[in-house]
């Protein structure tokens, strides 16, 4: 019976959520595949030296631009 009660919460708690799903097919997916991006840029930009530069960086990534190549 408490997991019941548990799960009646969840959906209570989730319920905004659970019907934007159902009448947009609205998910978080993007964002999270957005943010694994960012992630991994922030990884790489250990050797930046400024929260400038990381920012670019992410423009660049998030944006599909191209590097310039010298």
């Amino acid at each position: 019976m408490a997991s019941m009660l548990k799960l009646a919460k969840m959906v209570q708690n989730h319920l905004k959520g659970i019907l934007a799903h159902w009448k947009w097919g609205v998910t978080n997916a993007f964002m999270e595949g957005l943010n694994s991006v960012f992630s991994a840029t922030k990884r790489k930009a250990r050797g930046y030296r400024s929260p400038v530069h990381l920012i670019t960086m992410l423009y660049f990534v998030a944006g599909k631009l191209r590097l310039p190549q010298f």
